[in-house]
């Protein structure tokens, strides 16, 4: 599925899952792939009803980070 990524994600996430990043080993990795898709249209696949973006299957994608293309 197409969809829009929003503005402010790194804000937007830490809103859904407080802590989140700074509990991650690799929370600088979460940032950096939040900035790049940031604005951006991406391919959405879901597992057990979560996104994740096509090319990086590692990071949930709250439904409060994008809008679908239709």
């Amino acid at each position: 599925m197409k969809a829009k990524m929003k503005d402010n994600l790194i804000k937007r996430y830490e809103k859904v899952l407080p802590g989140e990043i700074a509990a991650q080993e690799e929370g600088d990795k979460t940032i950096a792939f939040l900035k790049s898709i940031e604005n951006q249209e991406v391919d959405l696949v879901f597992t057990a009803g979560d996104a994740f973006e096509r090319e990086d299957n590692d990071i949930w994608l709250p439904d409060e980070l994008w809008v679908k293309i239709e």
